[in-house]
């Protein structure tokens, strides 16, 4: 008894499957990556918050993204 396969879109789980791995891998790296954003801009804030609340006067001249970690 040979299976026949009647309709020739059949075929195509593998290729769907192979899809919708891809775009869920996309998917996964987009949001990895804008996690990874978030929490930068959100530690960068912080940052700025903190030195504002200490009164200093160059905040804004700052740049966050390359200052040392602060010591505790």
């Amino acid at each position: 008894m040979s299976e026949t396969n009647p309709d020739p879109g059949e075929g195509d789980d593998g290729r769907n499957r192979l899809a919708a791995t891809i775009g869920g891998g996309i998917a996964l790296v987009l949001i990895v990556g804008l996690g990874i954003w978030l929490v930068n801009e959100l530690a960068d804030a912080a940052r700025y918050s903190k030195c504002a609340a200490a009164r200093h006067r160059n905040c804004d001249s700052i740049d966050y993204r390359n200052a040392p970690a602060p010591q505790q």
